[in-house]
């Protein structure tokens, strides 16, 4: 029952934030009328529209851009992590979170093809989580293999994904809105925010960002946990949303966590807790499995704020947790006989990096493949 809820709570919240729903609130096309957002082109006969993005979630926005303005989209180039492909536009499949040859050969095929619009052309750009790594063209000088190596040493640093972009931003010939130098037409950049605070000058490392055209925030973790907030609230007691911007250390989580259990556990029969915000944590050796999301939820473990009543969800909004298959992981108080049953140390794995290894072998990881979305974590706490 525990682990069901949470589940139903995660998907709430995920699909709030998926392209069928973001797409459909904020694109239309009325007669001669594109509406984007707030913003209406009256299109002339002769007017091509385009359809680009980068990111994690830009092949299923794009998907759903089709399906709303069929053949009236002229071309486009459109980037992800997964593999698929598009009827009006082209889709290229690159890498992340490191950049890849297949970055460098996105990012060169997007400059050519925005480049290349008329000036009474509408673009709309699609832009996500992940196109940090997605596209990218690295300024003279600096070779793919250098690139790795910085990309690499900052991944495994602990910095935040603000200090990550702003020198990812120093090295390339994309990002800062160093793409939108070279377009010509007229168009309207739709965000799905995947950072704290929502900074437009972050997502993505913004490649459309120059001040030329305007961006519009159509989907973050806030909407994602309010939809989850909504669903939740008439099943327990008392239903909250504690944050929306953590943005700290797995360890420094781990005891706000632990604080708001034992504050509403005095107070209350059942309760429904949500975080949402995204954690760092330091990367030791490098032979572990997991990532933050499971990292936290082994952490939790070891402080035993897990009892009989409370259970906890954590897991990434994008279906990818670090270094693994899985986007997180759901703990509850039968994990303690699985630990004891299968006679593993779970502070061995916690010093090792290798959450992952150490939730699969339980059964306790929480898998989804990917979402196609991307609006940081969600940290999903039940007491019934």
């Amino acid at each position: 029952m525990y682990k069901q809820l949470a589940e139903e709570i995660y998907y709430k919240a995920l699909n709030k934030v998926k392209a069928s729903a973001l797409i459909k609130d904020n694109v239309s096309l009325k007669e001669n009328v594109l509406q984007l957002v707030n913003q209406h082109y009256v299109l002339e006969p002769k007017t091509k529209i385009y359809v680009f993005g980068a990111g994690k979630a830009a092949l299923a926005m794009a998907k759903e851009c089709e399906l709303l303005l069929g053949e009236r989209i002229q071309g486009g180039v459109v980037v992800s992590h997964e593999t698929g492909s598009l009827q009006y536009c082209r889709h290229l499949t690159a890498t992340h979170p490191l950049v890849s040859e297949k970055s460098i050969h996105a990012g060169s095929e997007l400059i050519q093809a925005m480049s290349a619009m008329e000036p009474d052309a509408v673009f709309i750009f699609l832009l996500s989580g992940g196109a940090s790594a997605m596209i990218e063209k690295p300024v003279q000088g600096i070779t793919l293999d250098d690139f790795t190596k910085i990309s690499m040493a900052l991944l495994t640093s602990g910095i935040d994904i603000k200090a990550l972009n702003t020198v990812r931003k120093a090295i390339s010939q994309i990002k800062g809105g160093k793409l939108a130098d070279v377009v010509k037409a007229k168009g309207e950049v739709l965000v799905l925010s995947d950072v704290i605070g929502d900074d437009l000058n972050t997502i993505g490392s913004a490649p459309m960002y120059n001040g030329k055209y305007k961006h519009h925030l159509i989907g973050n973790n806030t909407v994602a946990l309010k939809e989850a907030l909504k669903f939740v609230e008439d099943k327990v007691a008392v239903a909250k949303i504690i944050t929306t911007t953590l943005d700290c250390s797995s360890e420094e989580a781990t005891q706000i966590v632990k604080k708001h259990i034992q504050e509403y556990d005095a107070k209350h029969q059942s309760f429904c807790l949500l975080l949402g915000g995204e954690t760092t944590t330091v990367v030791k050796g490098t032979n572990g499995y997991g990532g933050r999301n499971q990292e936290l939820a082994l952490r939790l473990l070891l402080e035993g704020v897990v009892t009989e009543n409370i259970s906890i969800l954590s897991a990434g909004s994008d279906g990818i947790d670090g270094r693994s298959e899985a986007t997180g992981a759901y703990i509850d108080a039968t994990i303690y006989e699985q630990i004891k049953i299968k006679q593993l140390n779970p502070k061995h794995y916690l010093e090792a990096s290798d959450s992952n290894t150490f939730f699969k072998a339980l059964g306790y990881d929480f898998v989804t493949g990917i979402t196609g979305t991307n609006v940081m974590d969600f940290i999903i706490i039940l007491k019934l």
